[in-house]
């Protein structure tokens, strides 16, 4: 099955599920659905971003600070997240890695979107990128990365709750 064609867990403006929905078609018609977004984040601040490949749909070739996708029908959060850790970057984790921040709802994309972080304090090289998904990885100061977010930066996609998140970190 294509990308294109992946079922996504759809919902309603209120997070409650409803049918499964190809992914064109969700886009397309503007339906809700979920994803899960992961920061990588080391013992000494910095942040593992990544350029997204230039086979994606949406942003290609564009920086992102998050890693993650969307959900399967009936799938929860946390499970996809660790789904898209193993595909995306190579990452065998597990639940008690990660730690749950918050749902974003995302009016602009229609995401309830789970927002999860995990320590990791690996090298870059040390991961198995999947090329259809990951162009090229490198790690980034939260201050730099705060900076970037800010300056709404062209070469990045966001998500509107970056610079409230990473201050938040940088002040820790």
């Amino acid at each position: 099955m294509s990308i294109k064609d992946e079922l996504l867990y759809t919902v309603d403006e209120l997070n409650n599920p409803v049918n499964p929905e190809p992914r064109k078609l969700a886009h397309s018609q503007g339906m809700w659905h979920r994803t899960s977004q992961i920061w990588i984040v080391n013992d000494t601040q910095q942040v593992l971003c990544q350029r997204r490949s230039l086979l994606k749909d949406t942003n290609p070739g564009k920086w992102e600070a998050i890693f993650g996708g969307h959900l399967a029908p009936g799938q929860e959060y946390i499970d996809c997240a660790i789904i898209e850790l193993r595909e995306e970057l190579g990452m065998a984790v597990t639940k008690e890695n990660l730690d749950f921040l918050f749902i974003n709802k995302r009016e602009k994309d229609r995401e309830f979107q789970g927002i999860f972080r995990i320590n990791w304090n690996g090298a870059s090289s040390d991961l198995q990128l999947e090329k259809e998904e990951v162009e090229e990885v490198k790690w980034i100061s939260i201050k730099d990365l705060l900076k970037t977010f800010k300056e709404k930066d062209g070469n990045w996609s966001a998500f509107a709750y970056e610079i409230n998140l990473l201050s938040t970190w940088k002040n820790r």
